[in-house]
């Protein structure tokens, strides 16, 4: 718990620095100040991201890593100081004692959460190996023909080998995704206005949809699943959304950063694409003002930070987005065979289904729905359901605000729309819960919210109705919450945090090389390196040294 502690100040230091840099270039490029410090952070993280990725295309991302990455925040230190002085002004006079004890409660509660608990499955199937590759090697040649899943190629593994200080601690961290829950917990727990102001508004809603994710995931946040990742930037990119819509922002600046961010969580799981749906308000504005400088910036912003993933997914694969083989762009020696692909791309949407037989890939969706929905929990069931009703209820709210002419309530339908977007594509698609807790979940949320703005907003004291709401759900989530902390508590993991599994292995070899093979339904973890899913001698090494990739006989 300890070196999470301290794990997370290193990771707010430079995620917060890093986020200082971009809001200096973006003061004095498009004149837009960034206030708020969990979207520095956020963007922070976000270079960190696409850092991390270019620099494992030259070399492993360990040592020299962290330390051009510190030398980049002592130079925003030094020619940023304005700046930071002048946000340490405006900011310390906020700054008090109550406000200091609740950010260090809320800091050790994360640390808590991130040193113990359950490692997700995956992570000691195929998560802690492409870390370690990362931290020996960078990138190397042909490495999903070990193992193909080696070729899931989330930003989220770079990022968290940056943070791993495995070259430092001999053992490998995974506290990024607990620190971008803590980031999104202090965004959620923002509603003291309700109080204040007597209001509640869109986003409050939204925020709770938040705080009970991060409750889902607690005890399994510390597992660096690109899952985890992807959902707290979706749920965070929602709320500022919603926010700025909220406060009538015109400049179209910060619309176009969010989409710049939605980019690098396309980056960590495909299944985000679908919300890309969002650029298409900024990009409305910019073409009808014409502002092609800009547009040219953030189109250029947006390949950057998809640059180092697609170069990291045709160095490990051969394939430019895997596993899709609808773009066959390059032919490579150690180029994985189509067949594998697309029956990879079939398995990964049929287990979403809740089947294993990828003969069962062209099953009517009639036929598959009700064994997947039996298949749920009760409240995973509720949340399917809501989100369904929520597709109805967002379409009524559409033809009410059009027939009322009521334009200012456009941009929030417009973002009703992309979410029964996102819903459906998930839906129909690869409905793991886990891939979609932002449509089946911050949806029916956002629905509530835009309901609750038609017909209670400007009745007396409906803000009650929220607070009843939202101590109820505490309460439940809060008995919830105390049980796991008890639970795990007997763990041995006060000062360090809880080590990848290590199962049972047996080895091999394949030219001399040694590889390590899982017994334990292919739970290989971190330590036993190399791994491979089972003895196999259809590849060989390209060179005489790892490094130098694999290739398929």
């Amino acid at each position: 718990m300890l070196i999470v502690f301290l794990s997370f100040i290193y990771l707010g230091l430079t995620s917060f620095l890093m986020g200082t840099g971009i809001k200096i270039l973006v003061e004095k490029i498009f004149s837009y100040e960034i206030k708020d410090f969990t979207s520095l952070c956020f963007a922070g993280l976000g270079f960190s991201t696409v850092y991390s990725g270019i620099f494992s295309l030259f070399y492993k991302v360990g040592a020299l890593a962290n330390l051009l990455l510190c030398f980049f925040c002592i130079l925003i230190c030094i020619f940023g100081r304005k700046s930071l002085l002048q946000y340490w002004e405006e900011g310390k006079e906020r700054i008090t004692g109550k406000k200091l004890i609740y950010w260090l409660f809320i800091t050790l509660l994360f640390s808590y959460g991130s040193s113990r608990g359950y490692l997700h499955f995956d992570t000691g199937l195929y998560h802690a190996q492409a870390i370690r590759w990362i931290e020996e090697y960078g990138v190397v040649p042909g490495l999903a023909n070990l193992h193909c899943r080696l070729a899931y190629n989330s930003s989220a593994f770079v990022l968290t080998a940056l943070y791993s200080f495995q070259f430092l601690l001999g053992r490998s961290l995974h506290t990024v995704s607990g620190f971008m829950a803590l980031l999104l917990a202090l965004k959620a727990l923002q509603l003291k206005h309700i109080f204040y102001q007597k209001k509640v508004m869109i986003s409050d809603f939204v925020k709770v949809s938040a705080l009970f994710y991060l409750s889902v995931i607690y005890t399994e946040m510390m597992s660096p699943a690109s899952d985890y990742f992807a959902m707290i930037l979706l749920f965070f990119i929602l709320i500022r959304w919603i926010e700025l819509e909220e406060r009538r922002v015109k400049e179209i600046t910060p619309y176009c950063l969010l989409c710049v961010l939605l980019a690098v969580t396309v980056t960590i799981k495909l299944s985000a694409a679908i919300m890309l749906l969002l650029v298409i308000k900024p990009a409305f504005y910019l073409l009808k003002e014409k502002k092609y400088m800009e547009i040219g910036i953030y189109l250029g912003s947006g390949l950057v930070a998809v640059f180092p993933y697609l170069a990291r997914n045709v160095i490990l694969s051969g394939w430019l987005v895997y596993p899709f083989a609808g773009v066959d762009l390059f032919s490579v020696d150690w180029k994985i065979p189509v067949g594998e692909v697309l029956y990879d791309s079939e398995e990964i949407k049929v287990y979403a289904k809740g089947m294993t037989d990828v003969l069962l890939k062209d099953l009517p969706m009639e036929q598959w729905l009700p064994g997947w929905f039996a298949g749920l929990k009760i409240l995973e069931k509720l949340w399917v359901c809501s989100s369904l009703l929520s597709v109805g209820l967002i379409l009524l709210a559409v033809l009410y605000y059009v027939a009322k002419r009521q334009k200012e309530k456009y941009p929030y339908l417009f973002l009703g729309m992309v979410l029964i977007a996102g819903y459906l594509f998930w839906q129909v698609g690869t409905p793991l819960v886990r891939y979609g807790y932002i449509y089946i979940l911050a949806f029916p949320f956002y629905t509530v919210g835009i309901w609750y703005d038609l017909l209670l907003k400007n009745r007396k004291k409906t803000y009650v109705l929220f607070w009843i709401f939202l101590l109820g759900l505490g309460l439940y989530k809060g008995k919830n919450l105390v049980q796991d902390i008890v639970r795990y508590g007997k763990q041995d993991n006060y000062v360090w945090q809880q080590d990848y599994h290590t199962g049972e292995v047996k080895t091999y070899e394949v030219e001399g090389k040694e590889f390590y093979i899982p017994m334990e339904q292919g739970q290989i973890g971190y330590e036993k390196f190399p791994g491979v899913p089972y003895e196999r001698y259809d590849f060989e090494l390209r060179g005489e040294d790892l490094k130098e990739g694999f290739r398929r006989k």
